[in-house]
């Protein structure tokens, strides 16, 4: 047997903030107000895995701002580490904007141009932080850029 690992996962990707419009079964273009939630594949699964007992932590970029720090908070809260979660101070955290129409319809727009999450790179981690995690989950959406900041 290994030695025992740090974390049980390490979720690398996107990190943003969802405001989910109120009034269920209305186009957002009707929306009068929203609430707003810790979103992003990756930091809804950080967020998830913390909830459910796991060591899990947060390898992601946020905006030095209120929403960066929303997000940071609510990792915190659930007891996900968040020392690689990097403060970006030339972007800003990226939003998403939803709402629910009916069982199968969730119009939504992505507020994501030049966004902190996207602009992760290989100086944000070290290779002993990656194996201090039993598992790497990786969501690609940091990668889709055309001129991605990522050079491993």
């Amino acid at each position: 047997m290994g030695s025992e690992k740090q974390f049980d996962v390490i979720c690398m990707g996107r990190i943003a903030v969802d405001l989910y419009g109120q009034q269920i079964g209305s186009r957002l273009e009707d929306m009068g107000s929203f609430a707003k939630y810790l979103g992003g594949s990756s930091g809804n699964v950080a967020y998830g895995t913390a909830r459910q007992g796991l060591k899990s932590s947060m390898l992601a970029r946020v905006g030095d701002e209120h929403m960066g720090r929303f997000l940071r908070e609510e990792l915190v809260n659930v007891g996900c580490d968040t020392s690689h979660l990097i403060t970006d101070t030339e972007r800003l955290t990226g939003l998403v904007i939803l709402g629910i129409k009916d069982e199968d319809t969730f119009p939504l727009i992505f507020y994501r141009d030049n966004c902190a999450d996207m602009a992760i790179t290989r100086e944000d981690f070290t290779e002993d932080y990656i194996a201090s995690a039993r598992c790497l989950a990786i969501t690609g959406t940091h990668l889709s850029h055309p001129k991605p900041a990522m050079r491993c």
